[in-house]
């Protein structure tokens, strides 16, 4: 014979104050831990979704960043004619890049942001062909910028006709662009020959090719590894981007590491709370047992009742999490959306069952091995 649910339902209506605070904990726990989870999601969507499977990413050899990597201008010979890449007309789509990091003032905002920003020339965009201008021109010679719609949020929502300041100039955004929300909408896009006048630089950065074909990538890497004239690595666009967001994904997992310690915590609260309602409840487990209900109806009855609070809370917890969902959290060069698609919503709530079954089971346990005389002695 099992102990109604509805005997856990009004004992638990009866300790207000107490099940208030045990639900709203365990809410805050679950809620910070959706929240990670969706900004892991979110950093990991972004990176994954950059670059095309018949790109090809040339850096200095044993550069791996783009930002890192040095190429003299004489690297052109060199990478133009390598084999196998795609061409329109009379033109090779190879884009050479300048890829830095500058700081970069914004209306309205005091401080210095750390951005990314890429030199480019026109062929950039026949060889980044996810590349979606939503609003205003491409055209950039003269000191004019593309901004990407994360770059765009990092940048205090700076609008079409607003200029940013780069290397002591100001630089006018002519349009807003995306990529499907890869981590190339992290960047601005400028003139290459005005960005490396502005930053004194005269080396490029990387090259993007654009193959004829993604299963002739092999023997484009090897052509270009093998030539001893200028010292290059090449790898397909989307490992690089993917080796890239390894290193944003730190974040996330120690925000996530963070949330366990929470859970951990979140874990003794709820066992804490069911000792204190065991031992405030000796004589209804005394009458229980003296009625007829076994050992194991006990257990199942507090289990029930510490699974039941746990879970109210992470529905509350997924539900603020859900709050998140959109949000972008600034991070080194990135902008990182916040994802809480249903995937993140169940981790969620399967984490609440977890801390309610982990914290309600030893209580549960001390609870159903009480014998009858001792319990109604402890009255």
């Amino acid at each position: 014979m099992n102990i109604p649910l509805k005997y856990n339902i009004r004992s638990v209506l009866q300790r207000r104050s107490r099940t208030a605070l045990t639900v709203l904990g365990i809410a805050a726990v679950v809620s910070v831990f959706t929240a990670m989870v969706a900004l892991g999601r979110g950093m990991s969507a972004s990176f994954a979704a950059s670059g095309s499977p018949d790109n090809l990413v040339v850096l200095q050899k044993g550069a791996f960043s783009q930002s890192l990597s040095s190429l003299p201008r004489s690297s052109r010979d060199v990478v133009l004619y390598a084999p196998h890449l795609k061409k329109v007309h009379d033109r090779t789509l190879v884009s050479p890049e300048l890829a830095i990091e500058p700081w970069v003032t914004a209306p309205g905002k005091r401080d210095e942001i750390f951005m990314v920003v890429r030199g480019i020339e026109p062929v950039y965009f026949e060889v980044e062909d996810t590349i979606k201008i939503l609003r205003g021109t491409a055209e950039l010679r003269g000191n004019r910028v593309l901004v990407g719609r994360a770059a765009q949020h990092k940048l205090g929502g700076v609008g079409i006709g607003q200029s940013v300041g780069m290397f002591g100039e100001r630089w006018t955004v002519t349009g807003l662009f995306e990529t499907g929300g890869s981590s190339l909408e992290f960047g601005v896009l400028a003139d290459r020959e005005d960005l490396m006048r502005a930053s004194r630089r005269d080396e490029l950065s990387c090259y993007t090719l654009k193959l004829d074909n993604p299963g002739n990538a092999g023997a484009v890497i090897v052509s270009l590894e093998g030539d001893r004239r200028v010292l290059l690595t090449a790898m397909p666009e989307q490992e690089y981007y993917q080796g890239s967001g390894r290193v944003f994904a730190i974040v996330a997992q120690l925000g996530l590491m963070i949330a366990w310690i929470v859970t951990l915590g979140a874990v003794f609260g709820g066992m804490n709370t069911m000792y204190t309602a065991v031992a405030g409840r000796m004589r209804e487990i005394g009458t229980l047992r003296a009625i007829g209900f076994s050992r194991n109806s006990i257990l199942l009855s507090f289990l029930a009742e510490s699974v039941l609070l746990s879970l109210t809370g992470g529905v509350l917890g997924v539900a603020l999490g859900f709050l998140a969902d959109g949000l972008r959290l600034n991070v080194m060069t990135a902008s990182v959306r916040f994802t809480v698609g249903p995937g993140v919503m169940l981790s969620g709530l399967a984490l609440s069952l977890v801390v309610g079954l982990l914290g309600g089971l030893l209580p549960a346990r001390g609870a159903a091995r009480l014998a009858i005389v001792e319990a109604m002695r402890r009255i």
